[in-house]
């Protein structure tokens, strides 16, 4: 009986409160990354976005050219970084 009470005592909260301890580590996973994305995206863009206001013909239309493939590349980017998210935080659920 005594076993039943003290497992009780120490388990309980734990179990009651785990899901929203999960979706508290989810969530702060959820935004380091997306923080990190967007440095990173916006670090590699900088150089497109120089070339394609500055002033020498040239180097806007090689920034254009850029700019499609950057763009092809964020958005893969994006995609990559979403599912392995999905992915982990499904494991980490499921268990599976």
């Amino acid at each position: 009986m005594e076993l039943i009470t003290i497992s009780a005592i120490l388990f309980g909260p734990l179990t009651s409160s785990l899901p929203s301890q999960i979706s508290g580590i989810t969530g702060r996973i959820y935004e380091i990354v997306a923080s990190v994305s967007a440095i990173i995206i916006a670090i590699l863009w900088i150089p497109i976005a120089i070339s394609f206001f500055g002033a020498d013909e040239n180097r806007r239309y090689e920034a254009k050219a850029r700019m499609k493939n950057a763009l092809i590349g964020t958005f893969i980017y994006i995609i990559a970084v979403s599912g392995v998210l999905y992915t982990v935080v499904t494991f980490i659920i499921t268990g599976s």
